[in-house]
């Protein structure tokens, strides 16, 4: 089957399981990605397309002698109009294809990022990266505000820069968390060197490098392939709960208001992505909080009131 033919494929769903996870594994796949990318972006001008044809039509009328010449020519008329429109629409999307392709710009989704070697990159809610994609051959950094998991594809060395610290790596699969004072790196294969304003460590599968408050730990995780995050949940081990309800601002697009409620307490535990009222249960209950859901606000009380 030819590259073509594969796209041909792809495109329209039909092919199967294992040709899909092949294909998707290519530099095609990768290049037709953000192609794609670009062109969901590209907004055509409005254009009158009824209008357009009836006053082509009315021309081709007057011009023409016969009905059976119309009929003839209306066919090849509605081709060539298919064509150029095609054609205007490739050329715009192709400029602005290769002028993203050349930009630095903060990209922020939830979805997956195809970097220029095929490495991925998943973005959290609130969170941004950039690249170079002119200067990514003869270096392969991004930059990154929030929270992200990278697949990255072995090559040259690949360094992750955030407010907090950098990351380099070979080939691995890691998570990066960089927010307002707390910055983790976990390590879900291969080896990542973090290095931060203090010091410079070594990960190796399962670890996990934290830098909390200006203090330094680095402990062993639970066995994961991928962060809880992609899965539609939050997980935390031993944070301050102010640092749960920002994500959960976050996830959910509330304003959590705690009304003096000590927040610097540890937290261990996690919540879903999908259900607000499910979630503050399993944030409150172990910590002996109340709470109050209103429209997009969410009220914490202390259980006695």
């Amino acid at each position: 089957m030819t590259t073509d033919d594969k796209i041909k494929k792809w495109l329209a769903g039909e092919l199967s399981d294992a040709e899909k996870k092949a294909f998707e594994s290519t530099d095609e796949y990768a290049k037709l990605r953000r192609l794609l990318g670009a062109l969901n972006n590209f907004k055509a001008p409005e254009y009158d397309a009824e209008g357009e044809y009836s006053k082509l039509s009315e021309k081709v009328l007057h011009q023409t002698k016969t009905v059976s010449i119309y009929r003839r020519i209306s066919p090849l008329l509605k081709v060539a109009a298919i064509v150029i429109v095609t054609l205007a629409v490739g050329y715009f999307a192709f400029n602005q294809f290769n002028a993203r392709e050349n930009s630095q710009e903060w990209i922020a989704s939830q979805e997956e990022i195809m970097l220029p070697d095929s490495s991925v990159v998943f973005l959290n809610a609130d969170s941004r990266i950039r690249f170079s994609q002119s200067k990514w051959d003869k270096e392969r950094s991004v930059e990154l505000m929030g929270e992200a998991y990278f697949e990255v594809k072995k090559g040259s060395t690949f360094n992750v820069s955030s407010p907090q610290g950098t990351v380099s790596v070979l080939g691995t699969e890691f998570g990066i968390t960089d927010r307002s004072g707390y910055y983790q790196v976990t390590c879900y294969s291969g080896r990542v060197q973090v290095i931060t304003a203090q010091s410079t460590r070594e990960l190796t599968p399962n670890s996990v490098f934290r830098l909390m408050n200006n203090r330094e730990e680095q402990f062993q995780g639970a066995s994961k392939t991928t962060p809880d995050w992609l899965h539609g949940e939050s997980s935390f081990t031993s944070v301050p709960l102010y640092l749960v309800f920002e994500e959960l601002e976050r996830q959910y697009k509330v304003n959590v208001e705690s009304n003096d409620i000590e927040l610097d307490q540890l937290f261990t535990g996690s919540f879903s992505h999908t259900d607000l009222p499910l979630a503050m249960e399993a944030i409150t209950i172990p910590v002996n909080i109340d709470y109050q859901i209103k429209e997009n606000k969410v009220i914490l009380l202390l259980e006695s009131e």
